[in-house]
């Protein structure tokens, strides 16, 4: 366990330099994407380098979150309440990734 805070320094600054990129690319596809409608978007997501990136997106974001508020849980609580707060803040990483993936999954890939 000596090498936990290593680890999580390491992959969160990993998780920084890749949403870099992926932030900028998203946020010019949603500007450009501003007044559109429901179809549109759809569309958008559906082409699967977008749904990839996407994807990819919110995957690393939902982990860099994770680690993120874990390090916050573990510098402010110091009770019961940390072992709760971690597997909350892993149960809601996970749903995020799992239901976010679906849904870019049905929608590029299974039409």
């Amino acid at each position: 366990m000596s090498q936990k805070g290593t680890s999580s320094f390491i992959i969160l600054r990993a998780c920084a330099v890749l949403l870099f990129p992926l932030s900028v690319w998203f946020l010019i596809k949603v500007v450009s994407h501003l007044g559109g409608n429901y179809l549109e978007a759809r569309a958008f997501v559906a082409q699967p380098l977008n749904g990839l990136l996407l994807g990819a997106f919110i995957i690393i974001g939902a982990w860099h979150m994770r680690i993120g508020a874990a390090e916050i849980i573990f510098d402010y609580v110091h009770s019961w309440a940390r072992d709760v707060l971690l597997f909350v803040n892993w149960l809601v990483s996970l749903l995020l990734i799992g239901g976010a993936g679906w849904a870019i999954y049905m929608i590029s890939f299974a039409g």
